[in-house]
């Protein structure tokens, strides 16, 4: 019976979850980004808070432990070093007194020694003071007296008598008392009397202790405001202190030391000095009879651990906070570039192709807002193109019209042949009149915005032509043209305004005969024609800014000449293609056009026997 009431208690347990799961699965659905984004973050930090609790009182404990160990350590690293320290100042004494035969002759028969070996002796002894003063930093002066010569001598030079007060503080302090220390008035010492007993003194050594310097080594363990650190000689009743204390907590200190001397050597126990608890930390030195304390409020010593406690709860509200703000900065960080971009399309659907996207972050959004600014500026560049090659062909088609009424050509023409008629040069008069024809019916076919190259060169030939009757002097060098260029159609207009401007800038100036060639060449896709002529107006500076002007991105207004032929045939071809000036041959200009080659169909044998004429 209990088997069956639990099984059916498990089954309702698993129902109830089941159902529980469902409600929530079909709350999280109805929720929105933001909401979303905030519960999975929550379900992140919460176990990961609950967790660093655990740790952070675990790791508040071990640093407890490790402060308590910390200052122990630094009170027995202190005092340790201060006992080798002393022991060797001690030990160097003993030797000296013990040992060295210029100290106890020096101190038994001074007035058996001649000046010399006196002098000898003194500096001798002198050497080794300053040898012991510079031993350790912890010396302030090294003073020795020698009763039968009446005057001490010092590290570095001679002195006066040490005070009778002085000197029977030094001696009765090493007969009655445990330490090695003498202590009198704010001065502390490390003397030594030889002979130690009897009733004669031959010498005394004085080793006067810097108390600034040992103060300012008991600081350096004081790390804290509050904190304090001394060293006490419980027997002689004098201490060194870092600091100025209360008479109270000297007192109290001072029983502490004696309880070191009587019990433990070494401890650490929590008091209350002047109401307010403290740590102390102390360990007693046998050999030196000193103790050293180190006392430190208990709020500032373990305040760390309290500080670490409220910043943690501190840094768990800040990534609550900050959760919040990041699951809201993400909800904006993709929605809405999305809503900006989905803007910037319907614009340029519009046709506002003006419009430009920016996005402050270096992530996926920045590529596709670059690229559709790219692709902005590539339609609004055709766009430009469009039009601009549309202006120029209508240029162009204004500037057929214009050299249709052409009056100073016309007029020129007009009265070469009138004087061929005169001269009764029938013949050549015949000729030009063809040639002024041809010319004229070739620009005002202005129909078509391509026409075969053929066609293009037989116009150049009725311009030259008509130009040669008034250079009768100049050399005409026709290249060979194949039959595969002459049937490749390119822009109208594009080698006349090359062959005008050879005479107006070249041929027109120069004295002697002019000379003009044409040639076309084409290789690996490209065809290339070449017009060179004779002219000396134009040097290299002037040529390198044409080519200047010709290759910068600045567009030019002007509509005829070889800016315009450039322009026109990069617009048609690309940037790769165009015109170029240089120095030819001959010394004058040399412009090379190059464009793209495209073979047509065949063309007509007349059409070669024209140009070859």
């Amino acid at each position: 019976m209990t088997g069956i009431r639990a099984g059916t208690t498990s089954v309702l347990i698993l129902e109830g979850a089941l159902n529980l799961l469902t409600s929530l699965k079909r709350l999280f659905y109805r929720l929105n980004m933001f909401s979303k984004l905030l519960l999975s973050f929550m379900i992140v930090i919460i176990p990961l808070a609950v967790l660093s609790l655990k740790m952070n009182q675990s790791g508040e404990n071990i640093v407890r432990n490790e402060l308590v160990q910390s200052n122990a350590s630094n009170v027995h690293f202190y005092l340790s070093s201060l006992e080798t320290e002393m022991n060797r100042i001690i030990r160097v004494e003993r030797e000296f007194t013990s040992r060295d035969d210029d100290f106890r002759k020096f101190g038994v028969i001074p007035e058996s020694m001649d000046d010399y070996e006196r002098a000898q002796t003194i500096l001798r002894i002198e050497n080794k003071l300053s040898i012991l003063k510079s031993s350790s930093p912890y010396i302030e002066t090294v003073k020795i007296y020698f009763p039968k010569l009446g005057r001490s001598l010092l590290s570095g030079s001679f002195g006066g008598p040490i005070p009778p007060d002085e000197l029977e503080a030094i001696s009765s302090t090493m007969k009655h008392s445990g330490s090695p220390f003498v202590y009198w008035h704010d001065r502390l010492f490390l003397g030594m009397v030889y002979p130690a007993t009897g009733p004669t003194m031959s010498f005394a050594i004085e080793v006067e202790l810097s108390l600034p310097l040992l103060r300012e080594a008991l600081a350096q363990m004081s790390q804290q405001i509050s904190s304090n650190t001394i060293l006490i000689n419980d027997r002689e009743g004098w201490t060194v202190s870092d600091k100025t204390l209360n008479p109270m907590i000297s007192k109290q200190l001072q029983f502490i030391s004696k309880t070191a001397v009587d019990g433990k050597l070494v401890d650490q126990k929590q008091i209350t000095l002047n109401n307010e608890p403290y740590l102390i930390y102390y360990e007693h030195s046998t050999d030196l009879g000193l103790t050293l304390v180190h006392f430190v409020p208990e709020q500032q010593a373990m305040g760390v651990l309290k500080q670490y406690r409220t910043w943690y709860w501190t840094l768990i509200l800040f990534c609550i906070i900050v959760v919040i703000l990041f699951s809201y900065w993400m909800y904006l960080l993709i929605q809405k570039p999305m809503k900006g971009l989905i803007k910037g399309l319907r614009q340029v659907g519009n046709g506002n192709l003006s419009i430009r996207l920016e996005h402050q972050y270096q992530d996926e959004f920045q590529n596709i807002f670059n690229q559709f600014n790219t692709m902005a500026d590539r339609i609004q560049t055709l766009i430009d193109e469009v039009l601009e090659q549309t202006e120029r062909s209508q240029h162009a088609e204004l500037k057929q019209l214009q050299s249709q009424i052409n009056p100073h050509f016309l007029y020129n023409s007009m009265f070469i042949l009138q004087t061929l008629i005169r001269q009764e040069d029938l013949s050549h008069a015949e000729q030009l009149i063809k040639h002024i024809g041809s010319y004229f019916r070739s620009i005002t076919r202005n129909g078509e915005d391509e026409i075969t190259l053929e066609k293009e060169i037989l116009h150049v030939q009725a311009y030259v032509n008509i130009q040669a009757v008034r250079f009768p002097d100049i050399e005409i060098n026709w290249g060979a043209f194949p039959a595969d260029v002459l049937r490749m159609k390119v822009p109208r207009l594009i080698l006349q305004p090359i062959v005008e401007n050879a005479f107006v800038h070249g041929i027109e100036h120069i004295e002697g005969p002019g000379k003009l060639s044409m040639e076309a060449i084409h290789g690996d896709g490209i065809l290339t024609i070449r017009i060179e002529d004779n002219g000396d107006r134009l040097d290299d500076d002037m040529i390198d800014k044409l080519n200047e002007r010709l290759f910068s991105d600045a567009k030019s207004k002007e509509t005829t000449g070889v800016i315009n032929v450039h322009r026109r045939l990069q617009l048609k071809y690309g940037k790769s293609y165009g015109v170029q000036l240089s120095r030819g041959k001959f010394g004058g200009m040399q412009v090379t056009l190059s464009l793209p080659f495209i073979e047509e169909t065949a063309i007509t044998e007349n059409a070669l026997s024209e140009i070859a004429k």
